[in-house]
């Protein structure tokens, strides 16, 4: 990610934890982050597509986070309530402006934010069965939704008692206190033989139609190559050049396609429309969308 867009997007978190989401004009957010509307609309096409940006940086930094604590030489139940010291500090470092989202409820109205949001969830799956099955075996393979369920549960009620600042608990307490407590649950479920409730095969299903977010990326990316498409027939080009420039599109609709499409590939054919105005701000989001540097 490049330094303006991060600019933007980490002074965007300020500015809707002070002000919220809708009260937070495109033009507060470019002066405050000292850039153009038009840098601002080279990143992103509207203030929803920022905050799905935010949400994916968010997620992103988290993941870092969480990864950089991971200590191969600690035993897996170390190394799982290093994770949730970590997600209970990032979350209180950001706790405005995921409140200001909560009372806002602007998740709900921005379906691809929604949609990220689902993936999020599935990822947060795979990383419960990841660590319970490292900690507890494969005889908590069955149980892993409703552990997850659970332990969410226990979780978030005391995050709320560390956002409102009303006790004071440290965090690595009670982090170490509530995955000591999963011993109790997961031992009394496999002792127990309970039935679980919420099994893969129920819970599954649900998030069958999850795309990845680079599977995102590249839908939006089509949808920019479409729109190019338009312009190219629309601008006063000579005809070679709209015939050359087709071909170009054609090229990279198909390539995007592809599962393994070439980044380096495409890097190379977009060049081709460098220096057609009509063109920077779809140059600049395909880059941004793929992660490659515009030659």
């Amino acid at each position: 990610m490049n330094e303006k867009k991060k600019k933007i997007i980490v002074t965007s978190i300020d500015l809707f934890a002070d002000k919220g989401f809708y009260s937070t004009s495109i033009q507060e957010i470019t002066d405050k982050s000292n850039v153009s509307k038009g840098a601002f609309y080279l990143h992103f096409q509207s203030k929803d597509e920022l905050l799905v940006e935010i949400f994916r940086y968010y997620y992103e930094l988290m993941n870092e986070r969480i990864n950089n604590v991971i200590d191969e030489q600690l035993d897996p139940k170390e190394n799982f309530i290093n994770q949730v010291e970590v997600q209970f500090y990032e979350v209180l470092n950001h706790k405005n402006f995921i409140f200001t989202q909560l009372k806002e409820q602007a998740i709900t109205f921005n379906k691809q934010l929604y949609e990220f949001i689902r993936f999020m969830q599935l990822e947060i799956h795979k990383w419960y069965e990841k660590n319970l099955t490292a900690i507890y075996g494969d005889e908590v393979k069955p149980y892993v939704i409703d552990i997850e369920t659970m332990f969410e549960g226990i979780r978030n009620s005391y995050l709320q008692v560390l956002i409102q600042d009303t006790v004071s608990i440290k965090v690595p307490k009670l982090a170490l206190f509530i995955v000591e407590r999963l011993d109790d649950i997961v031992l009394s479920l496999i002792s127990n033989k309970e039935e679980p409730l919420l099994t893969e095969e129920k819970v599954m299903p649900l998030f069958s139609d999850i795309k990845a977010p680079e599977e995102l990326a590249k839908k939006e990316v089509m949808n920019y190559l479409l729109e190019m498409q338009k312009i190219l027939n629309e601008i006063d080009l000579k005809k070679e050049t709209v015939n050359e420039l087709q071909g170009v599109i054609d090229f990279l609709i198909s390539e995007v396609k592809k599962a393994d499409s070439k980044k380096i590939v495409m890097q190379g054919m977009l060049a081709n429309f460098k220096g057609i105005h009509q063109f920077d701000k779809y140059r600049k989001l395909i880059s941004e969308k793929l992660d490659i540097r515009l030659l």
